[in-house]
């Protein structure tokens, strides 16, 4: 037999050999990302499994002594062996201990291949004790989640108050869910109902909110969307809270003496779509916008004052569109923008006193208030230190008071402005562009 002949007749075997050892593992490599474990009723499988891995790493071994051996006589040239009687006891003991020492290493082996299974049977053990009690824990979460949906269907308000609080428990400890554990209890609120007691089971919901979005809260439920659409809300206090999440108030409406978000900080989208103000006071003083955007979309605020003063624009901008403002007094004065704005669009401001005005003006070179296709009837438009900063195009003022208490000479910055019923400007305000006077 050839050499080339002999060496790819070794490889062929060295191959079978490590096929075998493949097959006694192929149980965990054939589906990847499923955690197998010993089957209890297949015995029989079980040890036929680790018989062939023990017979794959013999082969694997004896091939790799053959290997070994053959090459090293095919690098000697074959040389030939002498007879058993040239050998004498010294001799042959020492090839006694060669031999036993072989017959250990093969024994080795196998403890080494007893060993391996072992630790995977242990690995995949644990991995099921683990994912057994993954499951425990999620089967006792769900099973408080139904136990707290009930309550909140009661009929009694001392059972629904138990589970406000239940819920707002489960959604602390339920991290993986703690938003839908916040979406059923915001979805209680959305639902209209006039039970005995309701009044104060829903308040608790809100305490549960407030608590929970305070920076000082324990576990916080900031970064969480919240949905109060269509929520009627009284006396609402949203103020010095923290939200880094949406939070929609599409359709609801604010009403009794105050409805206060100030001092509150939005990180995300704030919307208010269809949401009517009408609350004495809506005081959203000292707001600040982190990011996202703040929008009021066909909003209507009513009532005495509407607070937006010292409102804090860092990244985002706040956009009322179809807005109708009729309350007696509209603050959005001492504004602080750093990349922010203000945008008015397609707005009615009626009988009232805006005040947009500022101690030391605004802090950019920009515009950063625009009013465009709005409509001002009978109001005071006060803009002191700000004319120049604020853009109106194709606006229409009715009967206006523009007041601005700088001295200095002022360019507004206005296109296609009506000027309507005698409005007329501060005498320094001498170089209007693109107005129209009526």
């Amino acid at each position: 037999m050839s050499d080339w002949l002999r060496w790819l007749l070794i490889v062929l075997c060295l191959f079978v050999a490590l096929l075998v050892v493949r097959l006694g593992s192929c149980r965990r490599s054939a589906f990847r990302g499923v955690v197998w474990t010993r089957p209890k009723r297949q015995p029989a499988l079980w040890r036929r499994g680790m018989a062939m891995s023990v017979l794959g790493w013999l082969v694997v071994a004896l091939l790799v002594a053959a290997t070994t051996g053959g090459g090293l006589l095919w690098f000697l040239g074959w040389p030939r062996l002498p007879s058993a009687g040239a050998f004498d006891v010294g001799q042959l003991l020492d090839l006694l201990k060669i031999a036993l020492s072989v017959v250990a290493g093969f024994g080795g082996v196998v403890l080494l291949a007893v060993g391996y299974r072992k630790q995977r049977v242990a690995e995949d053990e644990h991995a099921l004790a683990v994912e057994r009690a993954e499951r425990e824990v999620v089967q006792k979460f769900n099973e408080r989640f139904g136990s707290a949906a009930e309550q909140l269907a009661s009929e009694s308000p001392a059972v629904r108050l138990a589970g406000v609080y239940a819920m707002a428990g489960l959604a602390d400890d339920w991290a993986d869910k703690r938003q839908v554990c916040v979406d059923v209890l915001c979805g209680y609120l959305r639902i209209r109902q006039e039970r005995d007691g309701e009044t104060e089971v829903r308040e608790a919901v809100l305490r549960m909110v407030r608590d929970h979005t305070r920076a000082s809260a324990k576990t916080s439920w900031s970064a969480l969307d919240f949905d109060f659409t269509g929520v009627t809300l009284e006396n609402a206090d949203f103020a010095r809270l923290e939200f880094s999440g949406e939070v929609l108030f599409d359709g609801a409406e604010f009403v009794g003496g105050v409805a206060s978000f100030a001092g509150a900080e939005f990180g995300k989208l704030l919307s208010f779509h269809g949401t009517r103000f009408t609350a004495a006071e809506t005081n959203f003083a000292g707001l600040t916008l982190t990011k996202g955007k703040a929008e009021f979309v066909g909003t209507e605020f009513a009532g005495e004052k509407v607070d937006f003063a010292d409102a804090l624009f860092q990244s985002s901008s706040m956009a009322f569109f179809r807005c109708r403002f009729s309350a007696t007094v509209i603050d959005f004065s001492q504004l602080d923008f750093l990349f922010g704005r203000v945008v008015f669009d397609r707005c009615d401001f009626a009988d009232l006193e805006l005040d947009l005005s500022s101690k030391h003006g605004y802090d950019t070179d920009a515009l950063p208030v625009t009013a465009e296709n709005c409509r001002f009837e009978r109001c005071r438009l006060e803009l002191s230190q700000v004319a120049g900063h604020v853009r109106l195009v194709d606006c229409v003022l009715d009967t206006v008071t523009v007041v601005d208490r700088h001295d200095g000479e002022v360019v507004l910055p206005w296109r296609r402005v009506e000027l309507r019923g005698g409005t007329l400007l501060p005498a320094h305000h001498t170089q209007v562009v693109s107005a129209a006077t009526s």
